[in-house]
């Protein structure tokens, strides 16, 4: 296949003359993924099971044996055909929007409300009675004692990082519900086809098996499970074909028979053998998406770059004539909807912590290639157009700018986009991500390659297997510990972490700060010493030949992903409540030991009581007024954030992980920031019980009054100390003549990358509109935000999140200000 070209050639970036009145079929599949209700699909965990309980050959090697049962489960799995608008067959589960479930990892979390999930008030999904009977009765027993956190049980004990974890009020170890968050590389696929790399795979089978040793036939198995896993891709891409044969035979409608017997004749083809045309590699990548979704949870699998991936097929058929923009973009809305297909199974007690997230499956655009080269062509643009008129939550849409290399009209074009779409796509600097990943000991060529994952991470693609969601630690228990010596006010008078000095007795910041990092570095070991002991149970119990197959790396060696198969093997930790703490250290340093304002003791009987009477409330208002605040360029301000940032980089990555890799800090924080708020008490930043804290590595909302002042203060960070990556919300006011707010928005987002950021994500609203939406949710029943690294719709968001929301903070682009909140014009202290 022919190497990518750089060149634009589109008369028109913004493809204006391609809408919904020429292009229909967008607006009929962005209006089937507003009309499907969310629906549990037990057919994953019915089969899995199935095999489990009956099929299973313990005499295999783990590889092996889930092999087998992800093959069993997707030869078994129904093919269905659900949106006649849609060009692409497959489907992640049987229902229109399903949550499949995966009980080796947090699906018995809802067996409780099997009864009522289908009718809960918020967020329902619909559960078939008799399904709920078969979980009730012979999948979910099963499980009870063959999940990843009671074989963690069993195996270690219930250890002091397992203890904190089930209170979930000091970190989250997400390898109990997944192995997840990485961007496979379906280049090869596309080249070879499946039967290609299953050749390679075979031939490596042998070579290993002549070596004729204990470690080269285990080698030779994790091949054997490679062989195997694709398989089942391929028999149920066959099964898709007959379907869709059958479909055809009985269609009236002489345009959707000629569709579902071209899906006939594709599924055939591909991902078996190599992808021939554009429509072909999409289809292709469809069908390895529904397969990799068969071995591992529906959890930020993000396709990666697709516009550099797809754009040899786009630019070959475009120059043989077989293909027209106006088609090309109908092939991309079918994509984009298949992937927003399917949705995660939420127990009612996590709505607090991730409801309304989608799965996250990121999409990464624009930006340098490999060679440092600007990568934008005219499938970047393509699908620039489609995420801007659908306007759907699923896929994340990602944008890289490289601000030597990209051109101005491309960041305009994105601008305009986020402006059109109020909330996508997130933009990323290049410059400074690659520097980050470099500096992880990435060549540069692999750095330049990077896409984003799930959230906001950074990975090389198809090379980083990063679980980057391993660890999502809240930042507020240490703080807390270290006022009152070890304990927390929401867990009593038990003493968590280590025994530190009263704080009454300290005669100086730095005792304070002594105090603090003791507590935080304690939470951070027992996290990290959970998540090595979850992932040796996942190395025992799920490995991943299937997706192995589609990294570089695990066909070299032989070796499965989660034990260090391929190239590069980090973990991710992200942090949540970062710019609270950081402006509490600042209110302490300034209020008790620089200005004298009042005594430790005084501050810790105000933060006791919740700041609940006058003197408390005088206090309150000090603190939150008058002291330093994270997103100002006050010196203190920067140093303590700065110096938090340094510091968890430094721990982490001392750190080797189970997989020989490295821990990376993260700042980006779903909608926890919203429910661990709930539960957390008064701060020493005047931050009052009980309200959210701030998302990702945004300033408390209404801390930063100057626009400049709050970009200056975020990049004063240094990305090469959060090659995690971070999630920075802005909200800017709505302008009249969008024609000079985008050059505006495009020239100070360039401002802020040249000045070290390295990502920004946008809501353009008002706190009027979001108020509104609130109280009148069935007038904005399509309203997309964006949260803290993914999108959601409005209305499925908990009340908390959406407060969270609607004040944060808003600036007018015009003057760089914050917008006074309604009935707020006397500032903060109103």
């Amino acid at each position: 296949m022919e190497q990518k070209s750089t060149q634009v050639t589109l008369d028109d970036i913004r493809l204006a003359d391609y809408s919904f009145e020429n292009l229909p079929r967008l607006q009929e599949l962005r209006a089937s993924c507003f009309r499907e209700k969310p629906a549990i699909c037990i057919e994953r965990a019915r089969y899995i099971t199935i095999y489990l309980k009956h099929h299973d050959d313990r005499s295999d090697i783990p590889e092996v044996r889930r092999a087998k049962a992800v093959r069993y489960f997707l030869e078994n799995k129904t093919p269905v055909f659900f949106s006649r608008a849609n060009l692409l067959a497959g489907n992640t589960t049987s229902k229109p929007l399903g949550a499949p479930l995966f009980p080796e990892f947090f699906a018995l979390s809802i067996w409780p409300e099997l009864t009522t999930i289908s009718t809960r008030a918020k967020n329902p999904q619909i559960l078939d009675q008799r399904d709920a009977r078969e979980l009730n009765f012979n999948i979910f027993p099963y499980w009870m004692e063959r999940n990843v956190l009671e074989r963690t049980r069993a195996r270690f004990g219930k250890s002091t990082g397992l203890s904190l974890f089930e209170d979930l009020v000091f970190f989250i170890a997400a390898k109990a519900g997944c192995i997840s968050h990485c961007v496979p590389t379906y280049r090869p696929m596309l080249e070879k086809g499946l039967v290609g790399l299953s050749e390679e795979a075979r031939v490596r089978e042998e070579e290993w098996c002549r070596r004729d040793t204990p470690e080269s036939h285990h080698q030779a198995e994790f091949f054997r499970a490679v062989q195997i896993a694709l398989q089942g891709i391929m028999i149920h891409a066959d099964h898709l074909a007959d379907r869709a044969e059958a479909l055809a035979t009985q269609e009236v409608d002489s345009q959707r028979k000629k569709e579902l017997e071209e899906m006939a004749l594709m599924c055939r083809w591909v991902p078996a053998q190599p992808a021939r045309t554009f429509k072909e590699a999409v289809q292709a990548i469809w069908l390895c998406q529904i397969g990799i979704h068969a071995e591992n949870i529906n959890m930020a699998m993000s396709p990666g770059r697709l516009d550099q991936i797809l754009y040899p097929y786009y630019k070959q058929d475009m120059e043989a004539g077989r293909l027209t923009v106006g088609e090309a973009m109908e092939i991309l809305a079918s994509l984009w909807c298949k992937i927003a297909d399917n949705v995660t199974m939420v127990p009612e007690a996590s709505e607090e912590m991730f409801g309304g997230a989608g799965t996250v499956p990121a999409l990464t655009l624009g930006g340098v290639d490999e060679n440092e080269e600007d990568a934008v062509n005219d499938l970047t643009y393509l699908m620039l157009r489609v995420t801007e008129l659908l306007s759907i939550r699923d896929p994340n849409v990602n944008a890289r700018y490289h601000y030597r290399k990209n051109s101005k009209e491309y960041l305009e074009r994105v601008s305009e986009v986020i402006l059109n779409t109020r909330a996508v796509p997130a933009v990323y600097n290049d410059v400074a991500n690659i520097a980050a990943l470099e500096g992880q000991g990435e060549r540069p060529e692999h750095a330049r390659d990077y896409g984003v994952v799930g959230c906001v991470e950074l990975v090389s693609c198809g090379r980083d297997y990063p679980a980057s969601s391993s660890i999502m630690l809240n930042l507020v228990a240490p703080l807390e510990m270290a006022l009152f010596s070890g304990r927390r006010p929401i867990t009593g008078s038990e003493q968590i972490g280590p025994v530190t000095p009263d704080p009454a007795t300290m005669t100086s910041f730095a005792d304070f700060k002594e105090a603090f990092y003791t507590q935080l570095d304690w939470l951070i070991e027992n996290a990290i010493e959970l998540n090595e002991q979850m992932g040796v149970i996942h190395q025992e119990m799920l490995p991943s030949p299937l997706l192995s197959a589609f990294f570089e790396g695990p066909m070299e060696k032989g070796r499965d992903l989660i034990h260090g198969g391929s190239i590069y093997n980090s973990s991710g930790a992200t942090h949540i409540g970062f710019a609270d703490v950081v402006d509490s250290l600042n209110g302490i340093e300034h209020a008790v030991f620089n200005e004298k304002k009042c005594t430790f003791a005084e501050l810790i009987e105000a933060i006791r009581s919740g700041f609940s009477g006058r003197d408390h409330e005088t206090l309150r208002v000090y603190l939150q007024n008058r002291c330093p605040k994270f997103g100002t360029e006050h010196p203190i301000a920067l140093r303590n954030s700065r110096e938090l940032v340094d510091h968890l980089f430094t721990v982490y990555q001392s750190h080797t992980n189970y997989r020989g890799g490295p821990y990376r800090p993260a700042f980006w924080t779903m909608t926890n920031h919203a429910g661990l708020g709930g539960i957390t008490g008064a701060l020493p930043s005047g931050r009052k019980p009980h309200s959210v804290l701030a998302s990702g590595i945004t300033p408390v909302s209404g801390a930063a009054p100057e626009l400049t002042a709050c970009l200056n203060a975020v990049s004063y960070l240094g990305g090469l100390q959060v090659p995690g990556g971070w999630a920075f919300n802005l909200k800017y006011s709505p302008e009249p003549d969008q024609e000079i707010m985008k050059k505006r928005f495009a020239q100070t987002m360039e401002a802020y990358f040249l000045s070290g950021g390295h990502q920004v994500q946008f809501n353009i609203m008002t706190y009027e509109m979001l108020l509104d939406a609130k109280a009148h949710p069935d007038e904005y029943p399509e309203l997309m935000v964006r949260v803290s690294g993914y999108s959601a719709y409005y209305k499925d968001l908990n009340e908390m999140m959406q407060d969270e929301l609607i004040t944060r903070t808003q600036y007018d682009l015009d003057s760089g200000a914050a917008v006074p909140f309604p009935g707020n014009t006397a500032g903060r202290d109103a």
